[in-house]
């Protein structure tokens, strides 16, 4: 949870950098005839709208280039051949010393026969 709240503490000072530096928004501080301190802040909200969906524009074009670029280099190195054909790593079969299981290959040669009991 605290994670979290750190998380969003960091976007939100991020978000007013980012909009402070942008121009976004404008802190003035002035002291008053009384002695006190006045802090104005004036939120340009038409600029950081426009910039704002100019950005989002920007990052969308950017990543369909990017997923068209993989998508034509993913096409152009594709193998000719099917992967089937290639050779794969050998096992040896598995050989049963009794004959009487089934799906396991007898081993060749002579069967081992049981003694009578």
């Amino acid at each position: 949870m605290r994670n979290l709240l750190a998380l969003v503490g960091l976007a939100v000072i991020g978000f007013g950098g980012v909009g402070w530096y942008a121009g976004w928004y404008k802190f003035s501080v002035a002291k008053t005839p009384d002695g006190n301190l006045q802090i104005n802040t004036t939120v340009d909200t038409k600029k950081a709208s426009a910039e704002t969906s100019d950005f989002l524009k920007n990052v969308g074009t950017v990543i369909g280039s990017q997923v068209d670029k993989a998508a034509q280099d993913a096409k152009s190195t594709a193998p000719t051949t099917p992967p089937g054909g290639t050779p794969g790593p050998v096992t040896p079969p598995q050989f049963s010393p009794d004959p009487t299981v089934p799906g396991v290959p007898v081993p060749p040669g002579p069967i081992p026969l049981k003694a009578p009991k």
